[in-house]
């Protein structure tokens, strides 16, 4: 067997690891020994610049005027578990086999289809108009009353439903509760 194809993986999982959250995009010369050196804490910044010009050296990253692109398909590379580059295959790597799989050209995303699910429908916001002549009946205060204290407890609790807020009235106004419950869960 010969040493370089069982170096060959591990290049393939360090230029996976490097685009795994931009596939496709290229990076810039300082930009990639940054990410080793400091995102990913793999090497200091000297031994990354050194990895970088050795892997363009083996064919490995192509040289574009827009940055560095891997010269393989990382997108079937799986990097195991807490798996760090080997220093021994990065100073001297293998130049890229003739046969490799390059990497596909960019795609232009498609756009998923959305879909939209109906709201759901809150059962006891139908008893609302009920609940609210209610409340201003037992109360023995105006309906705008009732429904201007009701938006003022909604702005001050945030995401609260209207029957909610109408509910806290009555509470406030010392309403029988249960009967009032009772109507909007029918």
């Amino acid at each position: 067997m010969d040493s370089h194809s069982v170096d060959e993986p591990d290049i393939a999982i360090l230029l996976a690891q490097t685009w795994g959250v931009r596939p496709g995009e290229p990076i810039g010369h300082d930009e990639i020994c940054r990410m080793w050196a400091y995102d990913l804490g793999w090497f200091e910044m000297q031994v990354a610049t050194r990895v970088r010009d050795n892997l363009i050296e083996a064919g490995w990253l192509e040289v574009r005027p827009e940055g560095l692109r891997p010269m393989i398909d990382i997108s079937v590379v799986q990097a195991p578990f807490a798996w760090m580059p080997v220093m021994r295959v990065l100073e001297d790597p293998p130049r890229l086999a003739q046969g490799a799989t390059p990497v596909p050209a960019p795609e232009t995303p498609v756009e998923p289809e959305v879909i939209v699910e109906p709201a759901m429908i809150d059962p006891a916001a139908q008893h609302i108009t009920t609940l609210l002549d209610r409340i201003a009946q037992e109360s023995n205060l105006d309906r705008k009353e009732v429904m201007r204290r009701a938006q003022r407890k909604r702005r001050a609790l945030g995401p609260v439903t209207l029957w909610m807020a109408l509910l806290l009235v009555a509470r406030e106004q010392q309403l029988s509760m249960p009967g009032l419950v009772a109507s909007i869960a029918a």
